[in-house]
Formats: structure tokens, C-alpha cells, sequence
């Protein structure tokens, strides 16, 4: 069981239970072995439904990892993004976006969302938020979302996301489209000699049918797993270059609005989709 310390998080190893401890330095100094292009800030991320006090603890502690975070070295060429918390109580999330953006941070992030608050909350919460961001620094929202909500997130002054759902959902045999996602598993995709998406240049789309991965899905073959994934990555690399034109030409409400009326929801994939980012 992990234990939140003023200084970091006591944890024990799930290998063979040894003490652990990962704190302000610690997780920089991973971060810069890795080398990673963007090293995010050692935040606390309460879940939801958090008490007030809990999420007010979580907010002075993040502020002052972020100080600690940005003292420490950095791999060469290494940016490092700040982190807003605060849950879903309003003047939290402005103490906090107030406090990180003190600190100057190449960019900043939206953090605590999609923690299990519904789906109208968590839109709210962003669109509370980027404004009080630099617009001169990229925006973040951790953690999401669907392609709607990407979408709906853009429309709300986010420039950049990290999701679990294309990879996590291609394992349940999900893939997305812009029309929606579809559960390839299903009987109907049976004798589907169709791509997953007409129009999708992925090497899935081009080479292979929805009947013939629909076969890998129910033999467990692994290579359907991987030939969805390579299709979902895809899929959302596609959507936010077509969200990047609309917003150069000027026609993002439009594209917005079409969007949303040709998108379709399965209730089966909104269950995995709340599941996976649990």
C-alpha cells in the first residue's frame, strides 16, 4: 500500500516487496536518464471523490514538489512541465493553476482528470482551467480521452494529450474510427471484407479486412492485437492533423459540429472505455 509523505510516496516493490521510495528527485532523476523529450513534475493526483482537505493537502504538496522538481538537472534539450491540480473544486484548481504557473515551466498540464468524476465534470474542469495557463506555453491534459473528447478539449484551449484507451482498448479488440469505435469481435464482422476504415492510410486499413481480424481477435492470435493497435495510434494521429487544419483554415466549428453528429457511441465500448481509465 502506498503512503503519500510530505517528501514523496512510500511504496513497497510488487517483485519482491522491498521498501521504495519515489519523491521530487527521485522521479526527475529517472526522467533524466530516460532522456525524455518532456519531464513532467512529481505531482499528487487525488481520485474522485476526494474530500475537500484531501485535494487542499494534495494542491500545497504538488506546488511544492514543483519548486524542488524544477531545481534539479536535466538531460540536455529537456523541457519540464509543471502540473495543475485541485479536483473538482473550483478555486482549488485556481490556487494551484495560480501557484504552478508561478514557476516557470515550459509548459503546463491539467492533471487530476479522468480519475472517475463523469464525463461533464471533467469537461468543465478543463475548460475552468486552460484559461489560466500561459497561451504562449503548451496546455496538457493528462490522461485523456476519446476522440469526442479530444475534440471537445481542443474547443477548450488543449494543445496536447496522452491517452491509454487506443492501445488498452485495441487488447479488448476495439478499434476507433471517426464514425466511432466498433467492437471487432462481433458476429457482424464475420464475413466484413471491408477495412477497419475506408478512409485510413494505416498498414492495417491497406492490407487486412475486418473479417480477417476479427478472426485473430477470437483465436487469440496476438498478431490482431498488435494490427489494431498499430489502427487506433493511427486514428488518433489523423484526428488531431485534420483538428490542426480546421484550426489553420478557420473551420474548426464546423468540422466540431460535424464531427459530433457523425460520431456514434457503443454502450459495450463506453463500459471498457470508463473501465480503461479507472
Amino acid at each position: 500500500m502506498a503512503k503519500i509523505q510530505e517528501d514523496g510516496v512510500a511504496f513497497q516493490s510488487h517483485i519482491d516487496g522491498a521498501p521504495l521510495f519515489l519523491g521530487p528527485r527521485e522521479a526527475m532523476a529517472i526522467q533524466r536518464d530516460l532522456a525524455s523529450d518532456i519531464a513532467m513534475v512529481f505531482d499528487d493526483c487525488p481520485p474522485y471523490p476526494a474530500e475537500r482537505e484531501q485535494v487542499q493537502g494534495a494542491v500545497e504538496r504538488t506546488t511544492r514538489w514543483a519548486s524542488e522538481c524544477r531545481d534539479q538537472p536535466k538531460a540536455e534539450g529537456q523541457l519540464v512541465f509543471g502540473i495543475v491540480q485541485g479536483g473538482c473544486y473550483e478555486d482549488l484548481r485556481e490556487q494551484s493553476a495560480r501557484e504552478i504557473t508561478a514557476i516557470d515551466f515550459d509548459g503546463y498540464a491539467i492533471g487530476g482528470l479522468s480519475v472517475g468524476e463523469p464525463e461533464p465534470e471533467m469537461l468543465r474542469m478543463a475548460e475552468l482551467t486552460a484559461p489560466m495557463l500561459p497561451p504562449d506555453r503548451p496546455r496538457y491534459a493528462m490522461g485523456l480521452g476519446t476522440p469526442v473528447q479530444l475534440v471537445e478539449l481542443v474547443a477548450r484551449g488543449v494543445d496536447m494529450f496522452d491517452c491509454v484507451l487506443p492501445t488498452r482498448l485495441a487488447r479488448n479488440g476495439t478499434a476507433f474510427t471517426f464514425g466511432g469505435a466498433i467492437s471487432l469481435k462481433g458476429a457482424a464482422y464475420r464475413e466484413d471484407f471491408a477495412p477497419i476504415e475506408a478512409s485510413c492510410d494505416c498498414f492495417t486499413c491497406q492490407h487486412h479486412t475486418r473479417a480477417y481480424l476479427r478472426h485473430l481477435l477470437n483465436v487469440d492470435e496476438i498478431l490482431g492485437l498488435r494490427l489494431l493497435t498499430i489502427h487506433n495510434l493511427r486514428c488518433y494521429l489523423r484526428l488531431m492533423e485534420v483538428v490542426r487544419g480546421h484550426l489553420k483554415a478557420g473551420t474548426f466549428g464546423e468540422f466540431r459540429a460535424a464531427f459530433h453528429a457523425n460520431y456514434r457511441v457503443s454502450s459495450r465500448v463506453e463500459e471498457q472505455r470508463k473501465n480503461a481509465q479507472k
